[in-house]
């Protein structure tokens, strides 16, 4: 859904030999796949590595992008174009990505 995201994905991946999912971020830190997740569980690690943030009610769905984490550009309506009235042309939107896209300010600020 986002080159950039993807790039960045890749990036910090690139030492895995075999990536497996889910790869699991916490505050923009990487921490594994499912099983290092499970043994910071097993071993009470990871209920500390997760203390100091905001915790959401079960089953919770964001009503902006329903848990895709993106949404249609505000500014250009996801077209990719706006109009600039100075120079009286379209021009590429510059809040977007490729796809027309944003991430969601409601759940991935």
């Amino acid at each position: 859904m986002d080159l950039a995201y993807k790039k960045e994905l890749q990036n910090v991946l690139r030492n895995e030999k075999i990536v497996t999912l889910p790869q699991v971020f916490i505050g923009g830190k990487y921490m594994g796949g499912a099983d290092v997740i499970r043994q910071l569980y097993e071993t009470g690690e990871l209920t500390k590595i997760i203390a100091g943030y905001p915790k959401m009610a079960p089953g919770f769905v964001c009503d902006s992008c329903g848990d895709v984490r993106f949404m249609p550009c505000t500014n250009c309506n996801g077209s990719k174009k706006v109009f600039d009235e100075d120079e009286e042309e379209l021009k590429r939107c510059l809040e977007c990505n490729e796809n027309g896209l944003i991430r969601c300010p409601h759940c991935c600020s």
